[in-house]
C-alpha cells in the first residue's frame, strides 16, 4: 500500500512537470464537429453586423445586375474554448521564461488547434456548392473558405439583396441587408469579405511636381537622409543590412520594376528587385494607387538594402484588393516574410462588426505565427473618417468627428503617426548650390507633430492633412500600452510610434507613375538616369503615414536580423513601450510640440478645433515619438516584453442631458449640453454618435467633442504571467496530490498530516507563484483620489423646413474602448 501511493506521487509529479516542457502538446486538442444538425435551407439565420455603414439608403442607386461576377470569403470564428487557448498562447509566446516564448505557429499549426474541423468545413463546403458556387478552397489555417460566384446567387444563397451605392460621387456595391445561412452553420460563421467592394483606401499624399531644390533650396528625403536623421549609419556599419530577412509589401496595383530600380539606383542603394505574388490576377498600374504601391516597396527596401522584398497584389476589381494580399502573407504556407507593412486603412466607424471581427481574428493570427503588422494611423488628424477622397475638392473640416484607423488601432498591430521637421533655427541640411544634394541630412532634426491642414498650396487649400491618433471606440486598453502620458481611458490608443510625414516640407523622393488623364497612359517619373527629377526638372515627392510602414518593415528586419530571430517577432508593441519607459530620450524622440487638430464643423454651430496636443511622454499626436534606430536596436533585448492581455482597469463614465426636453422650429437649430461624469479616474474623449428618429424627418444632430490636451495617467495594470496561469492551472493537482495522501485506514488523526505534506507544500508553493505572478505595468502618477469634474459637451441640431410636427426621441451614443453609454433628450418641432 505504501509503495503504490508512492508511485502514484511521483507519476503524477512527473506529470505536473511535464506541462512545463509540453504545453503546447498538452494544450492542443482534436477538432470536433460542431455542425451537428442536417443543413436545412428552409432554416436560415442571419449574420448580424456584416452590412456596410455607408450603404445607406440615401445613397442607394438600385440592384446590381444579377449577372455581376462575385469573390466571397466567409469566415469562421473560434469556440469560446479555443479564443481563450488562443489568447494564452499570444501571452506565452511573448513571455521569457515560458516554454512556448517566440515558437511562433505555421498555418497549418494554427489550423489544427484555432480552426475548423475538416468536417464542418465539408458541411460548409457541400452548401455552397449546391447553392451553384465554386470553391476556391480553404487555407491551411482552416478560418476562412473562398467562394466565387454571380450576384444573383449570392441573393438566393445568403437571403440579401445586392445594391450599388453612390458615395462622394464614387461607385460602389453592397449588401443592403444581413446576409443569412442556414441555422445548423450559424455556430461557425463569423462573417464575409466580399459582398461589398469599399476597400482599404491609401494614406499617401502625393504633392503636385513643382519641386526644385537646387533652385529653391527645398528640401526632401532620401534612404541616406532617413539614415542620417533617426541613426541606422552605425548598424549599416556593423553589417547589419537585413541580409537574410524576408518583408512583406501590400497592394492593390502593380508597380514597373524599372521604376524600382531607378530610385534604388538614384538613392546609391544595391540592385535588389523585389518578388512580385498577384493573389487572384494583375491588377496592372491603378491611378490612385500606383503611387502608394511605389512609395511602399521603394521605402520598403531602403532602410535593409539587402532584404528580401515580397510584393502581394490584390486586385480591387477582381476580387477584394489589399485585404486578399494581406490575407495570403497570412495564412499562406509557408508565410512570405515575418514582416507585414500595409499603408492601406479605413476609420473604424466604417467596420460593421463581422468585419472588424473577422480583421481582428486575422490579426491575431499573423501574431501567432511570428508576423509583425505594421499599419498607418491616418492622414486628416483625429478625424479619419474625414478621408480626402478627391484631390481636386479636399475635405476642409470634419463632419463625422474623432475617429482612428483600422488596421493600426488594433492591439495586434503597430500604428504608425506622423511628425515634421522643425529646424527652427538650426543648420541641419547641407545646401544645394549648381546641382543636387542626394544625400543633405547633416544630423537627427528636431520634430513636431504633422498638421498641414489646410495649407494653401499653388492657391488651393490642400484640405486636413495631419497625422491620426486618438482612442478606438471598440478595442480595450492592452497592459502593455502603459508609460508617462498614456491616457487612462480604457482604450487602445494610437499611434505607437511616428516618423516624419509632411509631404508640404521635407517630403520623400519617389520613382513613380505619371498619369495622363487625356491619352489614359502612364510615364515614369525618373526617366532620366542618375537623377530623381522627370524631363521637366520636376521631382515627385510623398508623405502621410503611409511612410510609416515600409520604413518600420525595414527597421524590423534588422532588429530581426540583428537579433538572429528570422522567425520573426510578433506583436512588438510589448517590447516597444517598456522599451520607450528605460531608454526615454537616448532611444526615443519625445515630440513635445505642434498638434494634429483639424476643424469639426457640426450642423448650427461655429467650427471648432478637435484633436489632440503634442506633450512630453506618450500623446494622441504622435505616440511615444519617433526613435533612434541604433539604439532601439542595440537594446531590443535588454527589457522583457509586457503583458498581450487586456489592461486590468475599471475605469467608466456616465452620460446624460443636463436637460431632457428640446423644443425646435422647423427650419431652424437648437443646442443642448451633454454631460459626462468620469468613474474610476476615466480620463478621455470618447467619440460621440447621434440617433435621429425617422419621426423627425431629415433632421441631423452632433456633439462636438472638446479639444484634448493633457490626461490622467493610467493606474498600474495588473495581470497573471506564464507562471501565475501555469500556477492557477496545477492548483487542481496539487489539490489531488493532498487526496492521495490521505490514508485509507480509520487512524486519521495519526497518519494524514505526513501524507498531506506533499500536497500542501506544493499548493504552497503554487499559491507564491500565482501571487508573484502578476506584473505591473508602471505608469507614472498615480490616479487622484478625488472625482474628476464632470465634462460638458455641446449638443446642436438642425431641423429642416420639411420635418413634420412632432416628438421624437434623440439618443446620443459616447463609445472608447468598448465602453458605451448613450443619453436621450426628447426633440419636438414646431
Amino acid at each position: 500500500m505504501h509503495t503504490r501511493t508512492k508511485g502514484s506521487l511521483n507519476a503524477l509529479y512527473f506529470g505536473v512537470l511535464s506541462v512545463l516542457c509540453c504545453s503546447q502538446l498538452l494544450f492542443a486538442q482534436a477538432l470536433k464537429d460542431r455542425v451537428v444538425q442536417a443543413v436545412d435551407t428552409s432554416q436560415m439565420t442571419a449574420i448580424g453586423g456584416n452590412v456596410h455603414s455607408l450603404a445607406r439608403p440615401e445613397f442607394d442607386q438600385g440592384r446590381v445586375e444579377p449577372s455581376m461576377g462575385m469573390r466571397v470569403t466567409m469566415t469562421f470564428k473560434m469556440t469560446p474554448a479555443q479564443q481563450a487557448d488562443l489568447d494564452a498562447l499570444l501571452a506565452a509566446q511573448q513571455e521569457r521564461g515560458s516554454p512556448d516564448y517566440h515558437r511562433w505557429l505555421t498555418p497549418e499549426q494554427y489550423g489544427s488547434r484555432f480552426g475548423l474541423s475538416q468536417g464542418d468545413i465539408n458541411q460548409v463546403t457541400r452548401w455552397l456548392e449546391s447553392a451553384g458556387f465554386h470553391v476556391e478552397g480553404v487555407p491551411a489555417s482552416r478560418n476562412m473558405i473562398t467562394f466565387r460566384g454571380t450576384a444573383q446567387q449570392v441573393e438566393s444563397a445568403l437571403h440579401t439583396e445586392m445594391h450599388r451605392y453612390a458615395v462622394d460621387g464614387k461607385p460602389h456595391f453592397a449588401n443592403a441587408s444581413e446576409p443569412s445561412i442556414p441555422a445548423a452553420l450559424a455556430d461557425v460563421v463569423l462573417g464575409f469579405r466580399g459582398l461589398n467592394n469599399f476597400q482599404l483606401k491609401p494614406r499617401a499624399l502625393r504633392m503636385s511636381p513643382r519641386f526644385t531644390s537646387s533652385v529653391s533650396g527645398n528640401h526632401f528625403i532620401t534612404p541616406a537622409d532617413f539614415a542620417t536623421i533617426y541613426d541606422v549609419n552605425p548598424l549599416y556599419q556593423k553589417g547589419l543590412t537585413g541580409t537574410g530577412q524576408k518583408i512583406v509589401v501590400v497592394g492593390q496595383s502593380d508597380v514597373n520594376l524599372t521604376d524600382v530600380e531607378a530610385f534604388r539606383s538614384n538613392s546609391g542603394l544595391p540592385a535588389n528587385d523585389p518578388q512580385k505574388i498577384f493573389v487572384t490576377s494583375n491588377p496592372g498600374l491603378r491611378q490612385g494607387d500606383v503611387d502608394e504601391a511605389n512609395l511602399d516597396v521603394e521605402w520598403g527596401g531602403a532602410i535593409a538594402p539587402n532584404a528580401t522584398l515580397i510584393f502581394i497584389v490584390g486586385d480591387p476589381v477582381n476580387g477584394n484588393g489589399v485585404v486578399d494580399a494581406i490575407n495570403y502573407a497570412i495564412t499562406t504556407k509557408p508565410i512570405p516574410a515575418p514582416v507585414i507593412s500595409t499603408s492601406y486603412g479605413d476609420c473604424e466607424a466604417d467596420f460593421s462588426t463581422g468585419a472588424l471581427n473577422s480583421l481582428k481574428a486575422l490579426m491575431q493570427q499573423a501574431n501567432l505565427e511570428g508576423i509583425t503588422v505594421l499599419g498607418p494611423a491616418g492622414d486628416t488628424g483625429p478625424a479619419d473618417c474625414d478621408f480626402n477622397s478627391n484631390p481636386n475638392s479636399p475635405t476642409t473640416a470634419s463632419t463625422r468627428g474623432l475617429a482612428v484607423d483600422l488596421p493600426g488601432a488594433l492591439e495586434s498591430v503597430t500604428s504608425l503617426g506622423g511628425t515634421e521637421f522643425n529646424e527652427g533655427g538650426g543648420t541641419y541640411w547641407q545646401p544645394a548650390l549648381a546641382s543636387d544634394v542626394v544625400s543633405s541630412a547633416l544630423s537627427y532634426i528636431p520634430e513636431a507633430a504633422w498638421n498641414d491642414t489646410n495649407k494653401v498650396i499653388n492657391g488651393a487649400s490642400i484640405g486636413l492633412s495631419a497625422g491620426g491618433g486618438g482612442s478606438s471606440t471598440v478595442i480595450p486598453k492592452p497592459a502593455w500600452q502603459a508609460g508617462t502620458g498614456v491616457p487612462n481611458d480604457g482604450a487602445r490608443d494610437v499611434p505607437d510610434i511616428s516618423f516624419s510625414a509632411s509631404a508640404v516640407r521635407d517630403g520623400y523622393l519617389i520613382c513613380s507613375e505619371h498619369f495622363d488623364s487625356m491619352t489614359n497612359t502612364f510615364s515614369p517619373t525618373c526617366p532620366t538616369s542618375g537623377t530623381f527629377r522627370n524631363t521637366d526638372r520636376t521631382l515627385t515627392a510623398v508623405g502621410g503615414t503611409s511612410v510609416g510602414p515600409p520604413v518600420m518593415a525595414g527597421i524590423m528586419a534588422l532588429i530581426n536580423q540583428s537579433t538572429q530571430n528570422s522567425g520573426g517577432s510578433g506583436n512588438i508593441n510589448t517590447v516597444l513601450y517598456p522599451l520607450a519607459a528605460r531608454l526615454s530620450t537616448a532611444g526615443f524622440h519625445d515630440v513635445v510640440t505642434g498638434n494634429n487638430q483639424v476643424l469639426f464643423s457640426p450642423p448650427c454651430v461655429a467650427s471648432t478645433q478637435i484633436g489632440y496636443n503634442a506633450l512630453p511622454g506618450y500623446d494622441l499626436a504622435t505616440g511615444l515619438g519617433s526613435i533612434d534606430v541604433f539604439n532601439v536596436v542595440s537594446n531590443w533585448t535588454t527589457v522583457n516584453p509586457a503583458s498581450t492581455a487586456n489592461a486590468v482597469t475599471s475605469v467608466d463614465f456616465s452620460l446624460a442631458f443636463t436637460a431632457t426636453q428640446l423644443v425646435v422650429k422647423r427650419g431652424a437649430c437648437g443646442s443642448g449640453t451633454v454631460a459626462l461624469t468620469p468613474l474610476n479616474g476615466f480620463a478621455g474623449t470618447p467619440s460621440f454618435t447621434c440617433i435621429v428618429p425617422a419621426a423627425l424627418g431629415a433632421t441631423t444632430c452632433a456633439v462636438v467633442p472638446a479639444v484634448s490636451a493633457a490626461f490622467e495617467a493610467p493606474r498600474d495594470y495588473r495581470e497573471l504571467n506564464w507562471w501565475g496561469a501555469v500556477g492557477a492551472t496545477l492548483a487542481g493537482a496539487a489539490f489531488v496530490l493532498a487526496s492521495f495522501g490521505r490514508s485509507k485506514n480509520g487512524d486519521r488523526n495519526l497518519r494524514a498530516t505526513p501524507r498531506l505534506a506533499p500536497g500542501f507544500i506544493l499548493m504552497a508553493v503554487l499559491a507564491i507563484m500565482i501571487g508573484c505572478g502578476g506584473s505591473s505595468s508602471q505608469s507614472g502618477s498615480s490616479n487622484s483620489s478625488s472625482p474628476a469634474p464632470v465634462v460638458n459637451y455641446s449638443f446642436a441640431i438642425q431641423v429642416p423646413s420639411t420635418a413634420p410636427v412632432t416628438s421624437g426621441t434623440v439618443i446620443v451614443n459616447a463609445a472608447i474602448g468598448g465602453i458605451n453609454h448613450t443619453a436621450q433628450i426628447t426633440v419636438t418641432t414646431q
